[in-house]
């Protein structure tokens, strides 16, 4: 979990998933010291209640020690915040079996008015976040994100050692919904700013490779046949992917063959 926790620079929702777990932890096991639980689940859940919230007070120190002085800022890309991901998914278990042994029970009505509207809520979250994306994605179904069908054509119709360049915040651009190139076209490409950036992070000896390309890059939509030129030169760059908006006179000065092409997206070689 990546969390901006830093002096100055905090939202309140930050700090709430924070210490909000922590609060429900805690009142878990007051409840339990007050009200028996079954005999068939209580002797298990009250050790690891408690064990989870010393677990979540302790990391939480240190992970705060960590991420608000400015001093130790070359830690944060190692995101020690992370040990909320284990809490969450230990946290929700331990509230769901407490609300629906305690609360919901055998009654259909309360299940529906609690799940209902957090179904609704996460399906218009996720819609908003992911316009152009289907809300199911089917195993074998083909994708209408016109990003997503141009990665399926360059995997399947491009030689495996291809290398590839692309708008250095391609995943920012309207319709493409953070999808990753790499992963979904099995293909190389150039770095980028919005996902590599974080690895370089993390392993500093990638910085000076990653700079070089993506300062390559650099003015990308006003790119001409030079500057694919350049690209081949420098880093051997056969194929470029090309956001509609961006293409147009760039492709035909340029000489480009663009095999594939849809209402978002083309694929251009370079020769």
């Amino acid at each position: 979990m990546r969390l901006s926790l830093s002096a100055g620079s905090s939202h309140w929702y930050e700090w709430l998933g924070v210490f909000g777990p922590l609060a429900l932890l805690y009142a878990f096991q007051w409840f339990s010291q007050r009200r028996h639980f079954d005999k068939e689940f209580g002797p298990a859940l009250r050790p690891l209640i408690l064990a989870l919230l010393y677990f979540g007070v302790f990391q939480t120190v240190v992970g705060l020690a960590i991420v608000l002085p400015p001093s130790l800022e070359r830690l944060r890309p190692f995101e020690p915040m992370r040990y909320l991901h284990l809490l969450y998914l230990l946290f929700f278990l331990i509230a769901g079996g407490l609300l629906g042994r305690y609360v919901l029970n055998r009654h259909a009505y309360r299940w529906l008015l609690l799940f209902v509207p957090i179904a609704a809520g996460m399906f218009y979250a996720q819609r908003q976040m992911f316009p152009a994306t289907e809300h199911l994605e089917w195993p074998g179904a083909s994708s209408r994100n016109s990003w997503l069908q141009a990665f399926d054509w360059i995997r399947q119709n491009t030689p495996v050692e291809s290398l590839f360049a692309l708008d250095p915040h391609y995943m920012e651009l309207p319709g493409e919904d953070y999808h990753g190139f790499r992963s979904l076209a099995e293909r190389s490409a150039l770095a980028d700013w919005d996902k590599d950036a974080g690895m370089v992070a993390r392993v500093p000896s990638l910085a000076p490779r990653w700079l070089k390309q993506v300062t390559a890059e650099d003015n990308w939509r006003n790119f001409r046949a030079s500057d694919f030129e350049r690209l081949k030169r420098e880093f051997g760059v056969n194929w470029v992917v090309l956001s509609r908006a961006d293409a147009g006179a760039t492709t035909v000065e340029s000489g480009m063959t663009c095999p594939y092409k849809n209402e978002a997206v083309e694929v251009c070689r370079l020769y």
